[in-house]
């Protein structure tokens, strides 16, 4: 049904009604684009409040506008619209040069899979910190681990309902801050994998789609992320 009502909204160049017609069926979008800014904006790669989550919606649905295939079923709809919603939210990173790489997605996930390995511990003061960063000069010499990432409630709160943390993680304000750094430690790809599952509500192998890479693929991301969380 949708599909014919944007099909005729096309047809008539009638912008408005085609971007209210897939805004009220497809809330995930503005959902994963509002969260995942924040989540960037938590972690010092963009400048807080700088994008604003509806124009970058607008460029989503303006680009769907013009691309829009009548051959779609509801599900490439959707499929299109959040595949075009991370390639705008790449834009706006600061690790872009990643993303733009001719390199495939699959080849760059080996290598991040491999980083999602690394494990973490406790220091002589008690706190958790990663096995890496034993071995930083800097840990050395201040003792700089980051106690001060905090994510929005609207970053957190879906994440912790999502692995069921919600309960548990009523805990102190420097395991929040544990939790927030583990969170920016996450691969630049692998946490858009993460992020659309949380905020995008999609499952593997709809990620794998958008992602354009093998859903086995996915499936070990988000299970070594999930992994890393319950952990804290």
């Amino acid at each position: 049904m949708i599909i014919k009502l944007l099909k005729a909204h096309k047809q008539k160049e009638d912008f408005y009604a085609f971007y209210k017609k897939i805004e009220t069926h497809v809330p995930e979008v503005r959902e994963f684009i509002s969260r995942s800014l924040k989540a960037a904006e938590n972690e010092g790669k963009l400048d807080r409040g700088y994008y604003d989550p509806q124009g970058i919606l607008d460029e989503v649905y303006l680009a769907v506008f013009s691309e829009f295939d009548s051959e779609w079923d509801e599900k490439a709809l959707r499929y299109y619209l959040l595949k075009i919603a991370v390639d705008k939210l790449d834009e706006k990173k600061v690790l872009e040069a990643t993303v733009s790489t001719p390199v495939s997605t699959g080849d760059l996930l080996n290598e991040e899979l491999s980083r999602l390995k690394e494990d973490f511990t406790t220091d002589g003061d008690g706190d958790l910190i990663l096995n890496t960063e034993l071995d930083d000069i800097s840990y050395k010499q201040e003792k700089r681990y980051r106690h001060d990432i905090y994510m929005d409630e609207i970053v957190e709160n879906p994440i912790l309902e999502k692995l069921k943390l919600d309960d548990a993680f009523q805990l102190s304000a420097r395991r929040r801050a544990f939790f927030g750094y583990l969170y920016s430690t996450i691969p630049q790809i692998s946490k858009t994998i993460f992020e659309l599952q949380v905020f995008g509500n999609q499952s593997a192998p709809e990620i794998s789609l958008i992602m354009d890479t093998e859903e086995e693929k996915i499936r070990r991301v988000l299970k070594m992320i999930t992994e890393r969380f319950k952990r804290v």
